[in-house]
């Protein structure tokens, strides 16, 4: 069997709960603009999970939650990379982690995965029946039907957590209050959040690198926010944004402008790098700046493709006099 669709018109828990109980075997791939997660299930439950979001990104998510240290990160991704397999069996293969230890964190990382798809406003999926090579992968499988229960508790709360946070766009700053005893008493979760907020990160960045699902991270950023140790910085509007980005475009040359977009690996065909580059060139003041963002973002918004680009280099945030420009084709291409 094979099917496809948007979950705008098929919402994704009753896609599970009809793959469930017709007890399929194949993988479920859902897209949008800015991250693709596959989803492999065997006679209905989720065994495995993954998201690009979070690709390549095993080693970081295992020393976050304290089961290796950096010193291990660092001597197994080269021994992978010299043996050409992946980073879990060279960790398993040299006794830094468990089999067991790895599928356990592993599976939990799939279930966030798949619990993150709910909160999504819109995407295209597609499934085919395929027969699973289940050796050496996870042990253990997630109980899609419990899956969907926990969802719909989720869903509801997610309403209230997003009320302090504007966006996922948004910046969390801190705040300097201790709450008022000079001691910071903070659990572990809430601490491990913390130390990623830098002022310059955004909520998107922050949670993706913490390693948390969004259910989650958002309930710890919002227990920042309401104990004081943290605030939201507003989003800029296009208008202030044009004009940030015309300050910080000054004293910047065509040339160093086109090794930024050389280092981002954009193509010198490609749409995005087009516009950023006509966009570069109108940044002489901001009411000559908008329209021509606006124009550019226009076209970007019609190519899945390059509109994903520009998320992941949003993401990177790789060169600083950058940011802003970039921001700018993102507000206006939403």
């Amino acid at each position: 069997m094979s099917l496809t669709g948007n979950l705008e018109t098929f919402e994704f828990s009753s896609l599970l709960r009809m793959l469930a109980y017709e007890q399929r075997t194949g993988r479920l791939v859902i897209k949008s603009d800015t991250n693709t997660v596959q989803i492999f299930l065997h006679d209905g439950d989720i065994v495995f999970a993954t998201e690009t979001r979070k690709n390549n990104r095993l080693g970081e998510l295992l020393k976050e939650n304290g089961l290796i240290s950096q010193e291990v990160l660092e001597e197994c991704l080269t021994l992978s990379l010299q043996k050409k397999e992946r980073l879990g069996k060279t960790l398993v293969d040299r006794g830094y982690i468990t089999l067991e230890k790895l599928n356990a964190f592993l599976l939990k990382q799939a279930e966030n995965t798949v619990h993150n798809v709910f909160l999504w406003d819109a995407g295209k999926f597609e499934y085919v029946d395929a027969p699973l090579n289940l050796k050496g992968a996870i042990e253990y499988k997630l109980d899609t039907m419990n899956i969907l229960l926990e969802a719909s508790r989720r869903i509801e709360e997610m309403g209230i957590l997003k009320k302090q946070i504007s966006s996922d766009g948004a910046i969390p700053k801190m705040s300097g209050q201790t709450g008022g005893s000079g001691e910071i008493k903070l659990k572990a979760d809430e601490w491990r959040l913390l130390s990623l907020i830098n002022g310059e990160a955004t909520v998107r960045q922050i949670f993706d690198k913490s390693g948390f699902d969004d259910f989650t991270a958002y309930q710890i950023l919002n227990s920042l926010i309401s104990s004081g140790r943290v605030e939201i910085s507003q989003s800029r509007t296009p208008a202030e944004l044009a004009k940030a980005v015309v300050k910080q475009i000054q004293g910047i040359d065509s040339g160093q402008f086109r090794w930024a977009l050389d280092n981002a690996g954009l193509k010198r065909s490609s749409l995005l790098r087009v516009a950023l580059t006509r966009i570069f060139r109108e940044a002489v003041n901001g009411s000559q700046l908008l329209p021509a963002a606006e124009k550019e973002a226009q076209k970007i918004s019609q190519f899945a493709k390059e509109k994903a680009a520009l998320a992941k280099l949003r993401e990177q945030n790789y060169v600083p006099f950058m940011k802003d420009i970039i921001e700018l084709l993102w507000q206006s291409a939403r």
